[in-house]
């Protein structure tokens, strides 16, 4: 198997990812007395048919493969929302976010809503997190609850690039491990949070040797060019489409080499004993497969909403085991709560438990409701919104008349739009998405600093008119 080389030099090489398999080496010590630790990841913008557990075969990412190999894999799991803020919002309230209000990036979760930091430090444990970028600031309110709430963009942004392009060290790693040299003294809840998938795609040389051997880079794969090809102003050859793809499987497997290096050292410290790991992608990302986009934060096309998702519980959830039962980012915070053996969230959510599915129970298929909202007027697109079910899905956009209606299990690539001759079956999902649309939003823009337009225009969800 192709090993990824160290870095050539730099303030700390990075070592071969398939030496991190050895974090899950041996049994784990399961005190059926104790409570479980609760250790959730996500990792911004990663698409599950980049990873070798879900049949991809782009990108090696084996401490991925590995957690899903010794635990269970959910073959068929949604988010909420392409877009960091609000996902990341679904994932800890178990809230759509129509239901929960912060509906794209720079609004506030309201304080009438708990967040799952705050019921586990309410329940005893420690609260910790590692987030990756600015989108995700206590401002806007998912640090609520936590004890310690860290954040990368605190230290030099540029330097810490940097860093990570000459050696392949990132600062956040570091974070988690100089927290796991600390110790625990008490059970807690973690939320680790990589960003490295996200546009630009531009991973370290090492990584980026591994996949990019085409001698033409005069192209490279950053917001201005993706901005430029939405709007037509630029067209790329095919040899660069396929670049800009191998590329973004360099940044997917830097990630899983960073899963592993944090994992490890987890391990050593003994933090993964009786320790339940979540890993779930707070979107996908769409690769030029649709309307010429490299992005997610304007299309609930499957490669945008569709998202890895794992749990690794040695003792608790069977190893080996693969679950086709429709899982959402909303249905996080109850299965968690429930593996904990915590009591389950005062108080209505749309997320359902799933722990009688990872038991090998059938609880019955759901629909997969996703939305967007613009962050700002003159956006790329109108809202628009979309449901999942029985193998079909139809996408609507405010404005627009018709929709996308597609039978995705006939059509997974989503081409042919049948909305058009969908009769009765274009009707049953039309009364589904009402019925979900019912509950009004308010679409009052937040008012966004000159800082956070800055921010937000750099990761290219600013653009169109403004550019």
């Amino acid at each position: 198997m192709n090993r990824i080389p160290t870095a050539r030099a730099g303030v700390r090489a990075p070592l071969v990812p398939l030496i991190f398999l050895l974090f899950l080496t041996g049994c784990a010590r399961i005190a059926p007395a104790e409570p479980w630790n609760v250790l959730l990841i996500t990792i911004d913008t990663l698409r599950a048919d980049y990873l070798g557990c879900y049949g991809g075969n782009r990108a090696l990412t084996p401490n991925l493969d590995r957690l899903a190999a010794e635990g269970t894999l959910f073959t068929d799991a949604y988010t909420a929302m392409p877009i960091t803020l609000p996902s990341h919002t679904s994932i800890m309230t178990g809230l759509y976010p129509r239901h929960h209000g912060v509906l794209s990036h720079a609004y506030t979760l309201g304080q009438k809503f708990r967040t799952a930091a705050q019921i586990f430090r309410d329940a005893g444990y420690q609260t910790i997190a590692f987030i990756s970028s600015h989108v995700l600031d206590p401002r806007y309110g998912l640090s609520r609850g936590f004890d310690f709430y860290w954040k990368r963009y605190d230290y030099d942004a540029k330097r810490a690039e940097a860093i990570r392009q000459e050696s392949g060290f990132d600062i956040l790693t570091e974070a988690v491990e100089n927290w796991s040299d600390r110790g625990a003294t008490q059970p807690y809840f973690a939320w680790i949070h990589w960003f490295h998938p996200h546009k630009p795609y531009d991973p370290p040389p090492p990584w980026r040797a591994l996949y990019d051997k085409r001698e033409d880079r005069s192209v490279n794969a950053d917001v201005a060019t993706f901005e430029k090809l939405w709007f037509g102003e630029i067209d790329l050859p095919q040899e660069t489409i396929d670049r800009f793809r191998d590329l973004y499987a360099g940044e997917v497997t830097y990630t899983d080499q960073q899963v592993g290096i944090a994992l490890a050292h987890l391990r050593k410290a003994g933090l993964l004993d009786h320790t339940i790991v979540v890993v779930i992608a707070d979107h996908g990302e769409m690769l030029y497969e649709h309307d010429r986009y490299f992005g997610h934060d304007v299309m609930l096309y499957d490669p945008s909403i569709r998202v890895p998702f794992l749990i690794w519980a040695p003792g608790l959830v069977p190893a080996g085991t693969m679950v086709s039962a429709t899982a959402r980012s909303v249905d996080i915070l109850p299965t968690i709560l429930e593996l904990a053996g915590l009591p389950p969230v005062a108080g209505a959510i749309d997320g359902r438990s799933l722990v009688e599915a990872i038991e090998g129970e059938s609880i019955g298929d759901v629909p997969v409701f996703a939305e967007l909202f613009p962050p700002k007027e003159n956006w790329k697109c109108e809202p628009r919104h979309a449901v999942r079910a029985g193998g079909w899905k139809l996408i609507r956009e405010d404005g627009v008349e018709g929709g996308a209606l597609f039978h995705v299990d006939a059509d997974p690539g989503e081409t042919e739009n049948l909305f058009g001759r969908g009769g009765a079956k274009r009707d049953e999902m039309e009364t589904l998405l009402k019925a979900q649309m019912d509950v009004g939003v308010s679409t009052e823009k937040p008012r966004l600093s000159p800082a956070e337009e800055r921010r937000l225009r750099a990761l290219g969800y600013l653009g169109g008119n403004d550019r």
